[in-house]
């Protein structure tokens, strides 16, 4: 590590603080069974609490990109079954929704992929996703008001 004062320090240890409560209070009131189907959501705490000022952390973005990956993902399973071109086909029309709609937020491309090696239902998106996203934004609004620094969200939508 080059480079590296105190106050480099001081975020990389306001990070770990925020992202290690965040995960674990989302495993453990969701329940940690749900783990497999929750792991889109370690790649969406990395983004939000080491870049909440990034356009991919306004909860616009996170809400809606992670809820339509995976009902992309469950309406291909319902229609064409889990297979190695219904995942592709996923990702990729993630990806296009996303750009079209500015809601780009990477990790909501695995969602896809989850859901379809599950075989999740359409029940996944209200559980254990959607309160499992609620409480990770609630988490890092909470985390932004106590670390020094920018606030999180710079906007909502």
């Amino acid at each position: 590590m080059t480079g590296l004062n105190r106050a480099g320090l001081l975020e990389l240890l306001w990070t770990a603080c925020g992202i290690v409560p965040c995960l674990g209070l989302v495993l453990w009131l969701i329940d940690a069974e749900h783990g497999l189907a929750l792991t889109s959501l370690g790649s969406t705490a990395i983004l939000l609490f080491c870049f909440p000022t990034h356009e991919g952390s306004r909860p616009l973005a996170v809400l809606a990109a992670h809820l339509l990956g995976a009902a992309i993902g469950i309406a291909l399973l319902q229609v064409f079954g889990s297979n190695v071109w219904t995942m592709g086909a996923g990702v990729a029309l993630i990806a296009i929704v996303m750009k079209l709609l500015n809601i780009m937020h990477p990790p909501a491309g695995a969602n896809p992929l989850i859901v379809l090696n599950l075989q999740s239902s359409w029940l996944f998106l209200a559980y254990p996703l959607l309160p499992a996203l609620l409480i990770m934004l609630v988490a890092v609004l909470v985390w932004s008001r106590l670390r020094p620094g920018p606030r999180w969200p710079l906007r909502w939508i």
